[in-house]
């Protein structure tokens, strides 16, 4: 019993540093599809090279409790200095990246290796214990799988239980510091038990328990020399192999299904914590359910046989969910997500969707493991070797398969197809494993491959045509024609249109992972040109401009028509700059423009590693309750921007007055202010524009009168009736000594407090606008 809860509190404690180092490296990598790969790949390297050594290190020592103390020891000694730690590796990234101007692969070559100096130590630790702990526990061949099974579930259990409270309830409350801090110390106290524990144990266990054979007909020779030989060494390298390959389906499934999930939940953090503990608890119960029964079977083909139809089940599955995904918006619930009468609701139905269709094929995965372990490992002698081994191989499967899933399958197949595709390969899994079953009946063998090829084809020939595109038609309106689609690493986008309303707009909306970014109706061509123009007007001569974010590509279409010398705007997504010339006549068909530079990139890390200043900054984000964006809205952020800024630069940041509290909007304020003590506010419509500058600012009525009459800027402004100068003055709302009354003792949004992040949601579905 010690063993089970300690080892949930290293699954607790490894899924909070997974989600907080993640998140504290990407500050400086950026939170682009490849800068969290490259993260993650190498988080779950060390977690296979872990497990690959640490068997091999606790059987040639001998059993000992020892030394998944000293592991769990290492890591929290680790965690403790870990914020020191990165801190060194940030600076010597921004040190080489400014001074090496390395270019986009070059960067990311760097941030790969970074990435595994600041991982791989803990990583290593972590993905050593579970062989460590297997050989303590793994007592008896006739339970063996019994006593993995718990030690996989319960580990997994303490994984979701860290999801969980890491969004729900510990980085709103106590900070990341705090959190990494304490986590440390609890590693260290589970370390300090365990070695406690192994030095009250009684002497001599090791020859006691160490030297069980396999027992059973299935026994290929009376002498077992070593791992693997309890079955052919061809048919031990199939099972290695195709696990290898059911890991990799298992995180591409993860990597699509978020996306997918992303367009029907709102993307926030709690809807992918609801998604990740959803995902895990399949897996925990699935092994939980399966290591009580495996035991009992005698003949050793029906375990075999167990594993293949299991995949079979997995891939048939994870492609008929296609189906129930998109026929989601037709349930009664869905409109729930955004329509959600209180928060509960809100939190109760995020979690019902991840688990109507997540929880069947996570529930198989989780049976493969207990399963593979059972047929893999040949004497208890060996349990650290043959564990390693098989969770080793399927975490490189995994690493692989996450890495496709992000940058090739989705961005070369789509969604849909990309599901299909690894369906395919988990019935093949299946089909293999049953053919070169070496204690089957070759007719068992092909009946149930036959059936499960058949089931597969029926599947996929009643699945609907486009279920992405299906799920993205329940968000237009009568008479709304999607005119763009596409489905790219980092963001799927929509574009979609409604003809006649207006012979002035084009009535065309912009939708981004299912979240509506903007439009060129009028309310939204005023907003995107009031944010271009507005800083253009107030900077006495601005030549030097950069905007972050793309959009439409209205803002920045805007400021390239004044009288500057360049505008680079960094966008994250590629796949949204592919709309541009949709909304060519809102933008000024800015993506042809000599003057413009777009440069796909966070724009966080851009500011990292540029060398470059400027005289007006612009930002336009998307909403920050949604999960990632708050990086664009911290103390840290607006620091980081401001440094980039030439002597009297000017920074303009959108903040939305709709979904978002006055607490939350105070708080944005604030923290804006915090870095530019000389802020005004002005307002267009349903949004608030912060102007801060580092001098105090003056609204030079004649300089606005100037810019706004020349003819492109009066044309493009009179569309939206602020070509006047009086009507463009009075949008003017707070001046800076208003404005630090206003946010005056609201709390600020930092890096390691991004309060926004969490209490965003909470006023999605409410009317805040008035």
């Amino acid at each position: 019993m010690i063993i089970y809860i300690l080892f949930l509190g290293s699954g607790l404690t490894g899924l909070i540093y997974q989600v907080l180092w993640t998140r504290l490296l990407t500050l400086t990598f950026g939170v682009t599809t490849l800068a969290i790969s490259t993260v993650l790949t190498c988080f779950f390297g060390g977690l296979a090279l872990g497990s690959f050594l640490g068997g091999r290190w606790v059987d040639k020592r001998g059993r000992g409790f020892k030394w998944y103390g000293y592991a769990e020891i290492i890591i929290g000694i680790y965690a403790l200095l870990f914020l020191w730690i990165l801190g060194l590796n940030n600076d010597v990234y921004v040190l080489i990246a400014r001074g090496m101007n390395l270019g986009f692969y070059g960067q990311n070559i760097i941030k790969f290796v970074l990435s595994i100096i600041i991982l791989i130590i803990p990583a290593t630790m972590m993905g050593a214990t579970l062989p460590i702990l297997s050989k303590e526990l793994a007592g008896k061949w006739s339970s063996f799988a019994k006593d993995i099974g718990n030690l996989y579930t319960v580990n997994t259990v303490g994984a979701v239980a860290g999801a969980v409270l890491t969004a729900y309830l510990l980085i709103p409350s106590f900070g990341i510091k705090a959190i990494i801090i304490t986590v440390g110390l609890i590693n260290i106290a589970i370390g300090v038990v365990a070695l406690l524990v192994d030095r009250a144990a009684a002497p001599g266990k090791d020859d006691a328990l160490g030297s069980e054979l396999l027992e059973g007909t299935h026994i290929m020779s009376s002498v077992v020399t070593g791992v693997g030989e309890m079955v052919p060494a061809r048919f031990s390298t199939i099972i290695l192999f195709g696990f290898a390959l059911s890991g990799f389906t298992a995180l591409a499934y993860e990597v699509i299904w978020s996306r997918v999930l992303t367009l029907i939940l709102t993307g926030t953090i709690f809807a992918f914590a609801a998604v990740l503990a959803v995902f895990l608890t399949g897996i925990a119960v699935g092994s939980f359910v399966v290591s009580r029964y495996i035991d009992r079977v005698k003949n050793f083909s029906i375990v075999i046989n167990t594993l293949a139809v299991v995949e079979i089940l997995i891939g048939v599955s994870s492609i008929a969910i296609i189906i129930l995904y998109s026929k989601m918006p037709e349930f009664s619930f869905y409109g729930s997500i955004t329509g959600a009468r209180d928060w509960g609701e809100y939190v109760y139905v995020n979690f019902l969707i991840s688990f109507l269709v997540l929880f069947v094929p996570t529930f198989l995965f989780g049976t493969t493991f207990p399963l593979v372990c059972k047929i893999y490992n040949s004497r208890m002698d060996h349990v650290g070797e043959s564990i390693g081994n098989v969770y080793s191989i399927n975490t490189v499967g995994g690493i692989i398969g996450s890495f496709m899933g992000g940058f090739v399958l989705i961005q070369f197949f789509g969604m849909q197809t990309s599901m299909v595709l690894m369906g395919v390969i988990n019935v093949l899994i299946g089909i293999v494993f049953l053919l070169t079953n070496p204690f089957g009946k070759k007719k068992t063998g092909y009946v149930l491959s036959s059936l499960g090829a058949a089931l597969v084809v029926f599947v996929i020939l009643i699945l609907p045509d486009n279920m992405p595109r299906a799920i993205h038609e329940s968000y237009i309106m009568e008479g709304e024609k999607i005119l763009f689609y596409e489905e790219g690493p980092a963001a799927t986008v929509m574009i979609a249109h409604r003809p006649g309303r207006s012979l002035v707009f084009s009535d065309t909306r912009l939708w981004v992972n299912g979240n509506l970014a903007t439009a060129a109706y009028y309310e939204g061509l005023q907003i995107n040109r009031f944010q271009g123009a507005l800083p253009m007007v107030l900077h006495p001569d601005p030549k030097d401009i950069l905007v972050i974010c793309f959009g439409t590509g209205t803002t920045f279409g805007t400021l390239s028509q004044f009288d500057v010398d360049g505008v680079d705007n960094v966008e994250i997504a590629r796949t949204v700059t592919h709309g541009a010339p949709f909304f060519k006549s809102e933008n000024s068909d800015v993506l042809n423009n000599p003057k413009s530079n777009i440069i796909i990139d966070d724009g966080r890390s851009y500011l990292e590693v540029t060398n470059k200043k400027y005289d007006v900054i612009t930002e336009e984000p998307m909403h920050p309750a949604l999960v990632g964006v708050v990086n664009l809205y911290t103390v840290e952020y607006y620091e980081l921007a401001k440094s980039h800024l030439k002597e009297g630069g000017i920074m303009s940041q959108w903040i939305p007055l709709y979904a978002l509290s006055v607490d939350d909007l105070k708080m944005l304020t604030a923290t804006f202010q915090s870095v530019f003590e000389h802020t005004t506010i002005w307002i267009a419509n349903a949004d608030i524009f912060l102007i801060g500058s580092s001098e105090k600012q003056s609204v030079n009525y004649d300089r606005i009168k100037e810019r706004l009459a020349k003819p492109n800027i009066k044309r493009i402004m009179g569309e939206i009736d602020l070509e006047d100068p009086i009507e463009f003055v009075s949008t003017f709302l707070m001046n800076e000594d208003a404005v630090r009354e206003y946010a005056s003792g609201a709390p600020l949004v930092t890096d390691n407090m991004p309060l926004v992040e969490f209490t965003g949601p909470r006023s999605l579905s409410v009317n805040t606008i008035s």
